[in-house]
């Protein structure tokens, strides 16, 4: 049943290509608004309705010079190779990553985008997505989305340290927006387009599998105007983390993602004067909060024709804050026990919650102190084999942890070492010197005897009023 699924799938793909090749040709002949371009437009038109009617996105996508429909990578054939290779060479030249058509583009608004994509492919723009990007935003084109091309996973020979932390830094960014999309969807009573997330999520699981010390990095950043969707991305990262190290696969590390990503997705059901008062939460607001696992389930059940990968994100927004030993909220009958993502989702939003000053949390843990509680909770409240696995992804001391060396010094912890016998010796970038004077320090490896040095104490960052997560960026 799947397969033929596929199959008709990559066969309204091809068709799909074929209309957006004629329609980018005839575009370039003939001027706007020439009946030549009547029966193209109503042709991808078509097109773009019958995705929607699949419940799927008419998303065309370049990656690793190939073409994909969706998630299916387009391989040519005789009928459409003018198409697949003409269409190939326009994204890889004008640098798009993905174009996507929704029911809201009109006829105008995709003769219009068509005549900017031929005139954007034509010229010599030095960024010619950005420009593309620009001209959208000019002209205020609905239902059209373009992205910029996927990164290329990080290999041996993909270089500097810096490009790695500018990827980790637009993945980052990219999956805020998405959340703030989705949950502002939520509120509205909007369908959910989630396949953007998910695109999103394989990205950063693409990032960690390369270089996973900069995302780590980044779950240091504490962006208090827009903590639940900071928070959900940090979850995601650190569930992620977790989901590598017990062997979960590529596509379940994806399903893992997009629940932990949006396990807080019933908070946008909070009213705001609960979810961002300043002071302490009295008892009947501590009741509507505690309800927010169940406000998620209740929003996602309101859209038409549910499907698997919403139904998981359901799980992860009931199980979040249920514990291994029953108790938890919500408070219901659970025999089933809690899922395995639900497991992981818990402890990492348990780490993030507890090492961020939250509106309603103002006096955030040290990340080492953190752990140690996750670690003695641990068989009752978190499953004891993940608690575990988290400390061996985070290391004793987690990456942005701020410590004193033996020296006196200052030093930020980078990377942890990935030997369970010297996790107490992590990478450490030295930012102060013994008498406390700023520096720009080496990075050194605490492993290493010739170093000579080791962590003394931890610090609490914000009490001696470091940002650590500058380090990251």
């Amino acid at each position: 049943m799947a397969e033929r699924m596929d199959e008709r799938l990559i066969a309204l793909g091809k068709r799909f290509l074929r209309a957006f090749f004629v329609l980018y040709k005839t575009s370039g002949n003939y001027a706007s608004g020439h009946p030549a371009l009547a029966q193209p437009l109503a042709e991808l038109a078509a097109v773009v309705r019958e995705f929607e009617h699949r419940r799927e996105e008419a998303l065309l996508a370049f990656h690793d010079d190939n073409l994909y429909v969706g998630e299916h990578r387009l391989k040519p054939d005789a009928a459409g190779f003018d198409a697949f290779f003409a269409m190939l060479r326009a994204f890889k030249h004008c640098r798009i990553g993905s174009v996507i058509f929704t029911g809201q583009a009109g006829a105008m608004a995709l003769e219009a985008w068509f005549v900017m994509l031929r005139e954007i492919d034509a010229s010599s723009e030095p960024d010619p997505c950005g420009a593309l990007l620009a001209r959208m935003a000019a002209a205020g084109l609905a239902g059209i989305e373009v992205e910029r091309p996927r990164e290329r996973a990080a290999g041996p020979a993909a270089g500097a340290n810096e490009d790695a932390k500018e990827r980790a830094k637009g993945i980052y960014a990219q999956t805020m927006g998405v959340i703030s999309d989705v949950m502002d969807h939520v509120k509205l009573g909007k369908a959910l387009r989630l396949k953007r997330a998910k695109r999103v999520v394989q990205s950063m699981i693409d990032q960690l599998l390369a270089a996973e010390t900069n995302l780590l990095g980044l779950t240091n950043l504490r962006c208090y105007d827009e903590y639940t969707y900071n928070h959900s991305v940090n979850v995601g990262i650190l569930s992620i983390a977790i989901g590598q190290r017990v062997g979960i696969g590529k596509n379940g590390l994806v399903d893992l993602g997009m629940a932990a990503v949006f396990h807080d997705i019933g908070k946008s059901c909070i009213p705001l004067a609960v979810l961002n008062k300043p002071g302490s939460f009295n008892e009947q607001e501590w009741t509507v909060m505690r309800r927010h696992p169940v406000f998620g389930v209740r929003e996602l059940l309101k859209l038409k024709g549910v499907d698997a990968l919403t139904a998981r994100i359901m799980q992860g927004s009931f199980e979040h804050h249920l514990h291994l030993d029953g108790s938890g909220y919500p408070r219901v009958e659970y025999p089933r026990g809690v899922s395995l993502s639900g497991r992981i989702v818990a402890i990492a939003d348990c780490y993030d919650a507890l090492t961020s000053a939250r509106v309603y949390h103002r006096i955030a843990e040290t990340p080492d102190a953190t752990l140690r509680y996750i670690l003695e909770r641990s068989g009752t409240i978190y499953d004891p084999i993940l608690a575990k696995l988290f400390v061996n992804a985070l290391g004793v001391y987690p990456v942005g942890t701020l410590c004193q060396l033996s020296s006196g010094e200052l030093g930020v912890v980078m990377r942890s070492n990935p030997d369970p016998e010297q996790w107490e010796r992590p990478q450490v970038k030295v930012i102060a010197t013994p008498d406390g004077d700023a520096v720009d320090g080496a990075e050194i490896d605490l492993s290493d005897p010739d170093v000579g040095r080791s962590i003394a104490r931890t610090l609490d960052a914000r009490r001696h009023g470091i940002d650590v997560a500058r380090y990251f960026l």
